[in-house]
């Protein structure tokens, strides 16, 4: 396993830190500074345990707490307060060796959240700004000096997610330099070194998550030219509550996909390339207007080496190939019949491929305020056809597909819809009259 420099010092640790990453310019909603998150405890370091959680001591105290980084999430190592190891997966003892460089046995640290209530499995969830020596405050950006190692995935939950924005661009920066974890061949020689595996997230269900935890699924697609036997392969999203591992004679032909829903099921059923997670709540958090909020997948070989990932919402390289080909051309909000089910159905969106290459849909979606349709695993639009989507409900056919509400959705008067892409990233969208 290739390993870190051994020039990557504490000075250099703290200088990378303290100079910002060149980023793109983030929306207003998510420019937080550090100051501006509450101070919670002030103490020093007892030991660290893995790349990010250490144990600390607050001043005045003679008792040790866990701390769980916000921001980040490394790969895990066996021993302490780990639930799926008993090796080191790989990057763990890389990640854990970068955070001890910085926060030392018996250095100073400053633990910042916006509640002192945060807390998982037992373990306080804070930032960490270790004491700088040279400008005698506490602004060394632990979280900065992880992401910004290539050895972290993105971790962001709601009530905690004000500095979010800047380590998701920050991994991003490391995702496009394909630099420690997302280098594939940073674990050493590769397990079926040919294959080519795309991971797509569906992460908006329709209605409530929680009560259509299965609306949530990952879309996970053999794009190569050879079979890839997957048997054993993890998949998982940030958290440590719901992972799931490939059964056997799980091989994907070229362009063979598999569907796994994040909820409780039995593989195989009621389509044959159903697959389940088991979770009994929703995994994925739906993207918030004044929150920066999102997870990922990431799909892993049987030697933990990152095969394949997928994060949203998109920050940095946000472009998408089917940007100028797919086009909404038609909108009809208007609806006469009698019966509401009818009327739904009078109400419909027209897609057209203006491009020269097939469309593939996976974890594309049409918006409409809140409302949301992800299209039907492995829909493609062919050069110069066109997918109308009917508000109501029906029977799908390769050019008719149906949002399934029992009722009209578009307003006759004025309203917008929107096609997404699988990157959060607007590809057409149509708007009437006055909304």
């Amino acid at each position: 396993m290739i390993k870190l420099l051994a020039s990557f010092t504490l000075a250099s640790l703290m200088l990378a830190a303290l100079i910002p990453t060149v980023q793109a310019a983030p929306p207003n909603s998510y420019q937080t500074r550090y100051l501006d998150i509450p101070v919670q405890e002030t103490g020093v370091v007892d030991v660290v345990a893995d790349g990010d959680t250490f144990r600390f001591i607050e001043d005045g105290t003679s008792e040790y707490v866990t701390v769980r980084l916000l921001g980040v999430n490394t790969p895990e190592i066996r021993g302490f307060n780990n639930v799926h190891r008993d090796t080191d997966m790989c990057g763990g003892a890389e990640a854990t060796d970068v955070l001890k460089s910085v926060l030392r046995p018996g250095s100073r640290v400053q633990l910042r959240s916006l509640s002192k209530e945060s807390e998982n499995r037992g373990r306080i969830q804070r930032y960490a700004f270790a004491w700088n020596p040279l400008t005698e405050q506490y602004d060394i950006d632990v979280q900065a000096i992880i992401a910004q190692s290539g050895l972290a995935m993105w971790f962001t939950i709601k009530y905690e997610s004000s500095l979010s924005y800047q380590y998701r661009v920050m991994i991003a920066q490391t995702q496009i330099d394909k630099k420690g974890i997302w280098n594939p061949k940073y674990c050493g020689p590769l397990e079926q070194p040919d294959a080519n595996i795309s991971v797509i997230v569906n992460w908006d269900a329709e209605g409530n998550d929680n009560a259509n935890i299965n609306g949530e699924f990952i879309v996970v697609r053999n794009y190569g030219k050879q079979d890839v036997d997957l048997t054993g392969w993890l998949l998982r999203d940030s958290s440590l509550t719901s992972w799931f591992y490939f059964p056997g004679g799980s091989v994907l032909a070229p362009n063979d996909f598999r569907v796994v829903h994040a909820g409780v099921g039995v593989n195989g059923t009621p389509r044959p390339r159903d697959l389940y997670m088991n979770s009994e709540t929703a995994l994925f958090p739906n993207i918030a207007p004044k929150l920066f909020l999102g997870d990922g997948a990431y799909l892993l070989d049987r030697n933990t080496a990152m095969r394949s990932y997928y994060e949203y919402p998109c920050v940095l390289d946000c472009s998408d190939p089917l940007q100028g080909v797919l086009q909404i051309t038609k909108v009809n909000a208007v609806s006469t019949a009698k019966s509401m089910a009818a009327r739904a159905n009078q109400e419909y969106i027209k897609i057209k491929n203006e491009g020269l290459a097939p469309a593939l849909l996976d974890g594309y979606y049409l918006r409409r305020g809140v409302s949301t349709y992800p299209f039907l695993v492995n829909s493609v639009i062919k050069p110069g056809k066109t997918l109308t989507v009917r508000i109501g409900k029906g029977t799908p056919t390769i050019s008719t597909q149906y949002w399934g509400r029992d009722s009209t959705l578009l307003r006759d008067r004025g309203d917008r819809v929107a096609l997404i892409s699988n990157r959060n990233v607007t590809i057409s969208a149509k708007a009437w009259g006055q909304r």
